[in-house]
C-alpha cells in the first residue's frame, strides 16, 4: 500500500541530506500518515482511511466524512473518496447541486456612481 493521504493526496517526496561539508545524499520525506476509522452517517458504516494530519483537519473542518465528500466535486477527490461519494449519492438519491455563490456587485464609491449616472443621462 503506497504512503498516500486519502484526502490531500500527500505522498512521499525525495530530497537531499546536506552535511556540514556540503555532501549531498539522497533521502525520503514521508508524510505524517495516521490510520483512522470514520463513520458515514448516510451509509451507516465505517471506513478505514490513511490520512495525513492536514487531511484530518480538513475532514474535521467539513464536519466529518459525509460533509467533506459531498462538498467536493468528484474531479477533486482521490479515487477512494470518489467511490465513497458515489455510494453516498446512490443511497441518498442524487443530491441537489450545491448552491451557487451569490454574485457580488463591484464595490463602487458614491462619487463613481454619480459620474456613471451623469454619463448615462448625458447620453440620453
Amino acid at each position: 500500500m503506497p504512503r498516500v493521504c486519502n484526502v490531500t493526496g500527500k505522498k512521499t517526496e525525495v530530497g537531499m541530506n546536506v552535511s556540514h561539508s556540503m555532501r549531498h545524499t539522497k533521502r525520503t520525506f514521508l508524510p505524517n500518515l495516521q490510520k483512522l476509522k470514520f463513520h458515514s452517517d448516510i451509509l451507516n458504516r465505517d471506513f478505514s482511511l490513511r490520512l495525513s494530519t492536514a487531511g484530518l483537519r480538513t475532514l474535521t473542518k467539513h464536519g466529518g466524512l459525509d460533509g467533506y465528500v459531498m462538498a467536493k466535486p468528484v474531479s477533486r477527490l482521490t479515487p477512494e473518496m470518489a467511490e465513497i461519494k458515489k455510494a453516498i449519492e446512490k443511497k441518498a438519491g442524487k443530491a441537489a447541486a450545491p448552491a451557487k455563490k451569490p454574485v457580488h456587485k463591484a464595490n463602487r464609491s458614491a462619487r463613481l456612481v454619480k459620474k456613471v449616472e451623469s454619463k448615462k443621462a448625458a447620453a440620453k
